[in-house]
């Protein structure tokens, strides 16, 4: 996958540094795969949600990695967009859910 928004990952490093690693090891694991649907998500994230365009995926200290997909196809890598990474708090304001349309 084709990953956007590394400044979202490192400002959620330094504003969360004991989800640092999770966070490093997910963009490792996000960038070498080929997710075309869901399923392949849940592979490597088994308690990965789709929400509109939007995947959510659970870090640790009950947060939420957000990011818009555009899933991989034969003719393309397939995309991901890093939107958000929120404490529980904020996520279950639901704010976040305008760019999952």
């Amino acid at each position: 996958m084709h990953i956007i928004a590394r400044p979202v990952i490192e400002d959620a490093k330094a504003r969360h540094p004991q989800c640092g690693n999770w966070l490093d090891n997910w963009w490792r694991t996000a960038g070498r795969a080929v997710w075309r649907h869901l399923h392949d998500v849940r592979r490597d994230y088994p308690s990965a949600d789709q929400v509109g365009d939007c995947l959510v995926f659970d870090a640790p200290g009950a947060r939420r990695l957000i990011s818009n997909i555009h899933y991989a196809t034969d003719k393309r890598q397939g995309t991901l967009y890093v939107r958000y990474f929120l404490p529980h708090p904020e996520y279950d304001r639901d704010d976040w859910k305008d760019v999952c349309c």
